[in-house]
């Protein structure tokens, strides 16, 4: 980015500029390997410009999650034709009459273009496992959430056990999307979760 751009930049540009930096960083070598002075390189600032928005390096970690969940979470909406104020946090099918089939469809839909997102996910869900992790509850908190807004989303495909349906849901994407990242120039990623999908959640007449 040009010098005079940057220089232009408004407080939430700015932010929005570490943020997409910090993202980008943490997805290919996760939260222990980021260091604030490569975000402060990446993001053409310097380290004291990065503590000036985000106070250090795990109020970051956290914002990067929470910007990044809340993007996707309006693209999936936005797939979907749901408009209107929604807290995607809750989730869309928690606030919406949406099926388990067409959230998870709209979902690989959308994370098909977004691999980088993918990637930070992948990487910090693995992290968080570890108690000290900043994004430890983080995550277990998200978890909770998804698997709640999946349950409900099942209960509207009139499947037997929701709340199985929902975790295999989960399991299959999350295994699905790492198979994937091994292979992204030779898969077709909504292909195979369509095919998945349809086998566990068929197409009603």
């Amino acid at each position: 980015m040009p010098k005079e751009l940057r220089s232009r930049m408004n407080r939430e540009q700015r932010r929005q500029s570490i943020l997409q930096a910090a993202t980008s960083l943490v997805a290919q070598y996760g939260y222990w390997g980021l260091t604030l002075r490569d975000v402060a390189r990446e993001a053409h600032i310097t380290e004291t410009g990065v503590l000036y928005h985000f106070k250090d390096k795990e109020r970051l970690l956290l914002a990067i999650v929470e910007y990044n969940d809340d993007i996707v979470g309006r693209a999936i909406g936005q797939q979907l034709g749901v408009i209107g104020d929604i807290d995607y946090r809750l989730g869309i099918a928690v606030q919406h009459p949406i099926t388990m089939r067409d959230l998870s469809i709209a979902t690989a839909s959308v994370n098909k273009n977004r691999p980088e997102f993918v990637r930070l996910y992948t990487m910090l869900q693995a992290e968080s496992l570890a108690t000290d992790h900043p994004a430890h509850e983080f995550f277990a908190d998200r978890e909770r959430r998804v698997l709640n807004e999946y349950a409900i989303a099942c209960e509207r495909d009139d499947v037997d056990n929701p709340q199985a349906v929902a975790r295999e849901v989960l399991s299959a994407m999350d295994g699905l999307q790492i198979r994937w990242l091994h292979n992204i120039e030779s898969m077709d990623f909504l292909k195979e979760w369509t095919r998945f999908i349809n086998r566990l959640i068929p197409l009603k007449n």
